[in-house]
């Protein structure tokens, strides 16, 4: 009854949610998992490298979508079905792989949307780091790390969201920005003096960033809880994107 129930509930999302996007089909979880068990299909984890070893849907590949336009891992074959997915919904990488797909002339083409949260939602298996999952993360609130602030504490902001990050409107005073796509080539820019806090949209990419950096030796004290939504919604101060250059 849970699996049909959920079943009927992602494909009501599916098609309430979805954009269209032409020659591009949105699927689910169970029509991921049966093509990828019956069906000659590419899995392609469109986020970083960082994430895609810290869990992946097994016998997918990583391609993070800013490497789509160089990468040999895609077929030569363009009409080889390919399905690209990330971190659901509010993740905008596998939806910009599989534009960046089409425009390169694949023609069969196929966008899960729902990604990982949704086949976490159907328990799937999961190729999961356990090292990286023993780690556990501080989840700051705002409240929180104002109060830190306002103490006198050291901190580093580290801001990990996406690299169109001209979108945001706001950041932390002081953030350094390293999207977490290429945090594992330049970690090492991070400095070490201060206490760290990692920053992204919704929390749904800074655990991760975090576990990383703790497996490295960095002195992270946690992240921001609720993102910057949470920050900005609560009213703490931000800057504009023009003054933290």
């Amino acid at each position: 009854m849970r699996i049909l129930y959920a079943v009927l509930f992602y494909s009501f999302t599916h098609l309430v949610m979805a954009t269209p996007i032409p020659s591009i089909k949105i699927v689910t979880a169970p029509e991921v998992k049966f093509m990828v068990e019956k069906e000659d299909v590419l899995l392609v984890h469109s986020l970083s490298q960082i994430e895609y070893e810290f869990q992946h849907i097994p016998g997918s590949i990583n391609i993070p979508v800013i490497d789509m336009d160089t990468t040999d891992k895609l077929p030569k074959d363009k009409s080889k079905k390919i399905i690209f997915y990330c971190m659901g919904l509010m993740c905008p990488y596998s939806e910009k792989a599989a534009k960046k797909a089409a425009k390169m002339g694949y023609t069969n083409l196929f966008w899960f949307k729902g990604g990982i949260p949704e086949w976490y939602r159907f328990n799937y298996p999961m190729e999961v780091n356990k090292d990286l999952l023993k780690i556990r993360i501080k989840r700051l609130s705002p409240k929180k790390v104002n109060k830190m602030l306002k103490n006198g504490e050291k901190i580093s902001f580290l801001d990990v969201r996406p690299l169109w990050w001209k979108e945001i409107p706001s950041f932390i005073q002081g953030s350094q920005f390293i999207p977490l796509v290429e945090l594992h080539k330049r970690y090492k820019e991070i400095k070490t003096n201060h206490k760290i806090i990692i920053v992204d949209g919704f929390m749904k990419q800074s655990p991760t960033a975090a576990r990383f950096l703790i497996s490295k030796g960095y002195p992270v004290s946690g992240v921001l809880k609720g993102g910057m939504i949470r920050w900005v919604k609560e009213g703490y101060p931000v800057v504009k994107p023009e003054k933290t250059r």
